[in-house]
């Protein structure tokens, strides 16, 4: 199996519709990605996508948010999903793989993911993440500005 990852650029616009249909397996009570939402993370400098191809179709795509802080660089891994098919071989782990070296190259001091999945739990902890409370409390919390 030959998977291809690789960050997406603007011009790489025939990844859109397949990555929309992975988004909406990941959050079925979303509004679908619009293209317009699309193009603009593409086009600005805070957010990279990734793909993985598999015989040129995307198969996995995950995108890494990037902020400064006071107390330094943080990059959010979010909206990982693989296609059904395709999870189990390995995929994900390449795809977290290429997020962590963007991380890196770009000076990253600390890669953050959150999830709601036990299997998912599972699989981050084996590519080396760590619970962020595992030396003091830490609590997760979210205001809705947005309902959708």
């Amino acid at each position: 199996m030959d998977v291809v990852i690789r960050k997406i650029e603007p011009t790489d616009q025939s990844f859109f519709e397949d990555i929309r249909d992975l988004l909406a397996q990941l959050y079925p009570q979303n509004q679908r990605l619009s293209k317009e939402v699309f193009d603009t993370v593409l086009s600005g400098n805070a957010v990279d996508v990734f793909v993985a191809l598999l015989d040129g179709k995307v198969v996995a795509t995950a995108s890494m948010a990037r902020y400064q802080k006071l107390g330094g660089k943080v990059h959010v891994i979010e909206d990982v999903i693989v296609s059904e098919a395709c999870r189990g071989k390995g995929i994900g782990r390449k795809l977290t793989d290429a997020l962590l070296k963007r991380a890196e190259e770009l000076g990253g001091d600390f890669v953050d993911v959150s999830t709601r999945r036990p299997g998912a739990l599972d699989f981050y902890l084996k590519c080396g993440f760590h619970t962020k409370d595992e030396s003091r409390p830490f609590y997760t919390l979210r205001y809705v500005l947005k309902k959708v």
